[in-house]
């Protein structure tokens, strides 16, 4: 459920490698869905079993807030992100739209209290999270929950040793320029003054045309990463002309997730688990 940035700040190292063209990065956001919706379905199951208004903060192309929709059909929710290009794409789906910069710290709602605040792949982009997060304590409704989703790892493809091999090297050479980089946000959102259980949930996908396709954006991102070796970019060259063919893939992914809620429900306890869904 990789959501567009929130902010465009090109001081965040972390923003290089979406720095492809619009089409790509939304096409991408909606292979994630497609290509994981099981996933995303299981760590939508660790929300509460109802919500009536609901806010996905930094929506990018919807496809969260699609989900969203499905699990909650008769939930108000609104899509904040400050892309214009984004902002029309959820307008077209029919979502309750608002343009704020999260930078700017949580926006000024037109419903409040809020049942259900997601924010999914988006909180490492903002400036400070704090911040955010503070003022989404505070939009809240009592038992409220605050769902913060990110991804563990990159998602994982390949299943020949050999290219499993080079994908690691490939993840590693994505780490080393600030790719998927972000805090353990169990502190953060504890000083926001929510209580907090952090979960992963783990999956294996089908191999479909889409998961191909999907498999096949990534490497061509990690083709422009500088810390590979001449001969790792020529073996993900070459893997990039076999994806449409019979190349072995196994689609795998791990998301972690906060899931918050206010010290106003009366658990004044921590409370962290692991949850881990079979591969």
């Amino acid at each position: 459920m990789s959501h567009h940035i929130a902010s465009e700040n090109k001081d965040h190292p972390h923003e290089h490698h979406q720095r492809f063209g619009d089409q790509d990065q939304h096409r991408g956001l909606d292979l994630d869905a497609e290509v994981f919706s099981e996933h995303l379905t299981a760590v939508l199951n660790l929300t509460g079993p109802e919500a009536h208004t609901i806010v996905d903060l930094g929506a990018g192309t919807g496809a969260g807030s699609r989900l969203l929709r499905e699990r909650y059909p008769d939930a108000v929710i609104t899509c904040v992100d400050n892309n214009r290009q984004m902002l029309e794409l959820l307008r077209e789906q029919d979502f309750t739209v608002i343009e704020a910069d999260l930078d700017e710290g949580f926006p000024a709602l037109p419903e409040t209290p809020v049942d259900l605040i997601w924010a999914s792949s988006s909180l490492h982009h903002v400036a400070d999270p704090a911040r955010l997060l503070s003022g989404a304590h505070r939009a809240l409704a009592p038992n409220g929950s605050l769902v913060i989703v990110e991804l563990t790892t990159l998602p994982s493809f390949l299943i020949n040793p050999r290219e499993v091999l080079l994908e690691q090297r490939c993840h590693r050479a994505a780490a080393a320029e600030g790719w998927n980089h972000y805090p353990d946000w169990t502190s953060v959102i504890e000083d926001a003054g929510l209580i907090v259980a952090k979960s992963e949930v783990t999956t294996t996908a089908p191999v479909t045309p889409a998961a191909r396709e999907y498999a096949q954006q990534w490497f061509a991102r990690f083709s422009h990463l500088a810390g590979l070796s001449t001969s790792d970019r020529h073996a993900v060259e070459d893997l990039l002309k076999r994806f449409s063919n019979n190349l072995e893939l196994e689609p795998r992914t791990t998301r972690t997730v906060w899931v918050a809620t206010s010290t106003r429900t009366g658990n004044n306890h921590e409370s962290t688990h692991h949850q881990r869904e079979p591969a």
